[in-house]
């Protein structure tokens, strides 16, 4: 098994970040089209032009749930893919969790339009279920990161993560001059940021603020060393790329006991919710179809 970190993921970076923007302008847009209408109190919204457009069972309204919907149970395919080490050329567990994140925040945002936040009943407690998903996923997502992994996205074990140590430290040493001095200093810009705080909320305040500084004390680092190093640019960006590996791998070795526990308690807390947000959510789609809302179908 391959147990590098992974160096560059600039294509699929790249494409996300496509995606992002574009997914982002495309829902401003639907958000302005329809915002005499969502601006609309509620009693007076079966008098608006649009209504027959905008509603829940309208011709938009019906297509953002469905779309939303179909969004949401694509997302899942996520926790299949973890069950299936054996098949790598499915692509790597990271890049999936990326797309989860992605249908887990444009799936509830389209949902958010098609409820046009008239939500009540039993419907509301998916609605809410569905906001905590998306709103834990975030600080999941955040978690994850801060576990060391390898390409493919898998955890390391405590070996692979010493071998990973050592080998980004032979690297630095041997093909770009870094004496003792430089890696002690690099080691102090993660040894001198440990989060010690036993209460879990400010144990996460205090891993964001240090992970701040740490970045800060890294960009200081980098501008040290190339003041003292005269490199091709292609061999500096690769140092500088190899630095910040090492930086965060230290630094994540710090915390991972904390985290993995936090990470595991975050799973207990998320599963739940997404469990009754998909089976209120079948409920609402089977009576939607028993009476007759069947979209343009």
């Amino acid at each position: 098994m391959d147990n590098t970190l992974p160096r560059s993921k600039r294509p699929f970076r790249t494409f996300l970040l496509f995606l992002y923007v574009f997914s982002t302008v495309i829902y401003l847009y639907l958000i302005l089209d329809g915002w005499s209408y969502y601006t609309t109190p509620m009693l007076q919204r079966p008098h608006h032009e649009a209504y027959r457009i905008f509603k829940p069972g309208g011709i938009r309204g019906h297509g953002y749930g469905i779309i939303g919907s179909a969004m949401m149970l694509v997302m899942l395919l996520y926790s299949a893919r973890k069950r299936i080490r054996k098949f790598p050329r499915l692509g790597s567990i990271s890049k999936w969790l990326d797309m989860h994140i992605y249908f887990g925040i444009f799936g509830p945002l389209l949902v958010i339009l098609h409820s046009t936040l008239k939500i009540h009943g039993l419907v509301a407690v998916s609605f809410y279920s569905m906001i905590a998903v998306a709103l834990s996923g975030i600080l999941g997502r955040y978690l994850y990161l801060q576990i060391p992994r390898n390409i493919h996205g898998h955890e390391l074990s405590l070996k692979e993560i010493s071998e990973t140590r050592r080998r980004l430290t032979d690297d630095l040493v041997s093909n770009f001059g870094l004496d003792e001095e430089m890696i002690r200093q690099l080691k102090l810009v993660t040894v001198s940021k440990k989060p010690a705080r036993k209460n879990a909320l400010l144990f996460l305040i205090g891993l964001l603020v240090d992970d701040f500084q740490t970045r800060v004390s890294l960009r200081k680092f980098k501008r040290e060393y190339v003041a003292r190093q005269n490199l091709p640019l292609a061999q500096l960006k690769r140092m500088l790329s190899l630095t910040r590996e090492k930086a965060m791998l230290e630094r994540r070795v710090l915390i991972l006991h904390r985290v993995q526990q936090l990470f595991h308690y975050w799973h207990v807390i998320h599963k739940p919710f997404a469990i009754i947000m998909i089976l209120i959510m079948f409920v609402h789609v089977i009576v939607a179809v028993t009476f007759g809302y069947t979209w343009v179908f």
